[in-house]
């Protein structure tokens, strides 16, 4: 039997002496893991539309075990964004992410058009500008509400402990608190970070908007650095 999906190519592994397998994360069935035969052959004209980072129609042939590619037709091949190392970089570090904490054969249509709308705002800035901070707070942008959607959100409005609104002063992450919380209530805690004042005003913005509204946001090296090492804690908790 054969299926049709809208996928976006995260990656490919070589198997065997000319095949490879493709992780493509689909509009109909979420992630899914199919094989590409004889894709590695010299005169293999499949493979030029079957590269990560592209978004193609998907052509599938399902029978006993994994699924076989039988064509693929691209729709978007994000030249902008394949040209720039920055870019790259961070999206390849989402995929990675993605990978680990979405569960296979799950449709998830929230979730395909979060990282449809983060590729095609990431291609947008990355022919605009060089500033690789814009790119880095799109980049945690992203992966703070891909986490929301997938059911790990976290608050960013009160203390996690003592449930009172969270004031200017020096508070703490906690990642199995799932949250953050008040100097005071700290005190007694294990396991915590400093989170900046500003990296939770980001995550809240994060949170409540849309990805392409995002490209507008400023953020300097400092607050990026306390971003990323909150969302390292609580990546770390939630795959160990």
């Amino acid at each position: 039997m054969d299926f049709k999906y809208s996928g976006i190519i995260l990656n490919k592994k070589d198997v065997g002496e000319a095949d490879r397998i493709y992780t493509i994360f689909t509009l109909e069935a979420g992630k899914i893991r199919v094989l590409g035969k004889g894709v590695r052959r010299p005169n293999a004209k499949l493979a030029g539309h079957l590269e990560p980072l592209t978004c193609a129609e998907i052509f599938v042939a399902k029978g006993k075990g994994m699924g076989k590619i039988t064509g693929s037709i691209v729709t978007d091949n994000l030249v902008g964004l394949k040209a720039d190392l920055d870019s790259l970089s961070n999206i390849f570090y989402s995929f990675g992410i993605l990978e680990k904490i979405i569960s296979e054969q799950e449709e998830d249509r929230e979730v395909f058009y979060l990282l449809l709308e983060y590729l095609q705002s990431a291609e947008k800035i990355s022919v605009k500008t060089a500033d690789k901070c814009k790119k880095d707070i799109l980049m945690l942008g992203f992966l703070f509400k891909l986490l929301a959607e997938a059911g790990y959100c976290f608050e960013v409005e009160k203390c996690v402990l003592c449930g009172k609104k969270l004031k200017l002063e020096k508070n703490y992450f906690s990642a199995a608190r799932s949250g953050i919380l008040c100097g005071s209530c700290a005190k007694e805690e294990g396991g915590k970070i400093v989170i900046e004042n500003e990296s939770i005003k980001f995550i809240r913005i994060f949170l409540k908007n849309k990805i392409e509204n995002l490209v507008k946001l400023s953020a300097n090296r400092k607050n990026i650095n306390n971003l990323k090492m909150v969302m390292k804690e609580f990546l770390e908790w939630i795959v160990k």
